[in-house]
């Protein structure tokens, strides 16, 4: 991979309907602040309708490369704010999970 090559991270939480814009509160103003101070930027929201009493949350990052993507990891791993904030939110997700994503360089 290109060191160059913009990065993009999904987020994706599956919360009960009932909790999901508590969620999204918390996520603006507890996560969201640190989130950009690491490096994150550009966060798209989506929210998709996973059954009658689900809510899916997406939230789509970019990085500008990988070395920006590995910078924001361990800022994230000596904070403590951030592992409580996703502890927090495996309290009521009924689940969670993290895609990591590059463009595929074409071959010369």
């Amino acid at each position: 991979m290109n060191p160059a090559t913009p990065v993009r991270v999904l987020d994706r939480v599956v919360l009960p309907a009932d909790r999901a814009q508590d969620w999204l509160a918390r996520w603006r103003g507890d996560y969201l602040p640190g989130a950009t101070a690491r490096g994150l930027r550009a966060p798209q929201v989506l929210r998709e309708h996973t059954g009658t009493d689900s809510v899916a949350l997406q939230i789509i990052w970019e990085l500008p490369g990988i070395y920006d993507f590995y910078g924001m990891r361990a800022a994230a791993a000596a904070d403590p704010a951030v592992a409580a904030f996703w502890s927090d939110t495996d309290a009521v997700a009924l689940t969670r999970e993290r895609h990591v994503m590059a463009m595929q360089e074409e071959p010369v």
